[in-house]
């Protein structure tokens, strides 16, 4: 794949399912890559290694995980799957279970005997460029990094590349409202949600109704007495099918001891309250300096994941809302040829001009700031894989994937209460089946054909 003479070694900070599929690139080309992979945790898998646990774990350090007790994914498995490497057959739902999620990547990292390449229980402190060069000019690194049981024996090693595989959803964040050290009763982020039946009989307000407030809603709604789903959506945007015993009120703007009050003054009591706010990116290991990050955007970043000034520090966490699992697979095998030299990227000042160009482009559709990396919308994620397979000359992801991401949207919009009884299949890169029976269809799927119609 390449002519150097030496092996590149590459740092991969996460072993999550991003760290995971590089690292499996990576070790595709043994004669080229040297890959270590640092972890955190004594396990891989990232947020998909569930803890009941929530804030901090035995070593003060934050619990990475943000899976709740009763999760299910939220887009069917046929298009999450990393190419090459199936589900399990006998897996015959669509909407696989947290274990399930987790099973599959203990099953991938164990066929492609990932473990050995992963120093678990190791806390990355600092990542820093060195101004010595590799051979080929480009930056050379220093690592500086600890045993979690003994963050005083530091030690430091020095790679030729860096892949950032830390992820997106680990810093909640929590806004700041008026009142809240007044309130008296229980106030969590989502990241900290375990078991819906910890408010049986309580009165709960939830703010931020998205993808994880929509499904903490339904579930609290169980048990709770009453719940609020405070959000700023429009109506036409927010699912008609959602549970009318769920109560829809705007964003509340102050909290007393025992109530959450509303922008019209009116209020009500409640006695526990779930921010559903979502996350901040977060990478506190990189060296001051490295990269900037305004309202969510962060510069100086091409395509969304390669630093544009130094071309061997490249990002696998940096795009919200996509077929993850796919897609870390294409940005890797880019990534890949980036570091042997089979990419020729723009000048910096054109990958500059364009990644603000496109940020523009953003602001001028009416998206606030914090969307400069989302692909959850219209066919950005199939737009941004295809920019990256063309540049990397390879072939993009079949457009079967967008098919059945844009189907299972409208679902949950007309259907979100039965969205997890789906079941579909895919037949071709174009074309896929909805297998659910007819009865719990709110519309005519867009699938090729629907089983039982």
């Amino acid at each position: 794949m390449s002519g150097k003479t030496t092996k590149q070694r590459v740092a991969v900070i996460g072993a999550g399912p991003s760290g995971l599929i590089s690292l499996k690139h990576l070790t595709n080309f043994p004669d080229v890559f040297e890959p270590v992979a640092f972890e955190q945790n004594f396990w891989f898998g990232g947020v998909w290694r569930y803890t009941d646990r929530t804030e901090n774990d035995d070593f003060g350090l934050p619990v990475h995980s943000a899976m709740y007790n009763n999760l299910k994914v939220n887009i069917p498995k046929e298009i999450m799957e990393i190419p090459g490497f199936p589900f399990p057959k006998e897996w015959n739902k669509s909407y696989i279970t947290r274990q399930q999620c987790l099973e599959y990547l203990n099953m991938f990292a164990n066929h492609f005997n990932l473990r050995k390449h992963i120093q678990f229980h190791t806390h990355v402190h600092n990542v820093q460029p060195l101004k010595e060069a590799n051979e080929d000019g480009k930056t050379k690194w220093l690592l500086t990094f600890s045993p979690v049981n003994k963050m005083s024996e530091v030690k430091q090693e020095k790679f030729d590349a860096v892949f950032v595989c830390n992820g997106h959803d680990s810093n909640p964040y929590i806004p700041v409202i008026a009142g809240m050290d007044e309130f008296e009763g229980r106030k969590i982020h989502s990241k900290w949600f375990r078991f819906e039946e910890h408010f049986d009989g309580l009165r709960v307000a939830i703010l931020g109704c998205h993808f994880s407030g929509e499904d903490i809603s339904m579930n609290v709604a169980k048990y709770a007495k009453k719940v609020f789903a405070c959000h700023r959506r429009m109506p036409k945007e927010f699912p008609p099918s959602f549970p009318k015993e769920i109560e829809q009120r705007p964003p509340f703007v102050r909290m007393t001891k025992d109530s959450v009050v509303f922008p019209d003054g009116s209020s009500e009591k409640v006695d526990a309250i779930i921010f559903c706010t979502g996350y901040r990116y977060s990478f506190p290991f990189l060296n001051d300096g490295l990269i900037t990050i305004k309202d969510e955007r962060i510069e100086p970043i091409y395509k969304h994941m390669v630093h544009i000034e130094h071309q061997n520090l490249i990002f696998f966490g940096i795009p919200r809302q996509l077929s993850y699992f796919p897609h870390f697979h294409e940005m890797a095998k880019f990534a890949i040829k980036l570091l042997a030299g089979k990419i020729t990227l723009p000048s910096k000042e054109e990958m500059r001009a364009e990644s603000e160009a496109e940020y523009q482009a953003r602001l001028k559709e009416g998206k606030p700031p914090i969307f400069a990396h989302y692909m959850g919308d219209g066919h950005r994620q199939t737009e941004f894989n295809a920019q990256i397979a063309k540049l990397g000359g390879f072939e993009p992801l079949p457009p079967v994937i967008q098919m059945i991401w844009d189907d299972v949207l409208d679902e949950r919009y007309m259907n979100i209460i039965n969205t997890h009884e789906f079941d579909y299949e895919i037949t071709g890169p174009n074309s896929y089946r909805c297998l659910t029976p007819e009865k719990v269809k709110s519309r005519v799927s867009k699938a090729e054909n629907v089983v039982g119609k």
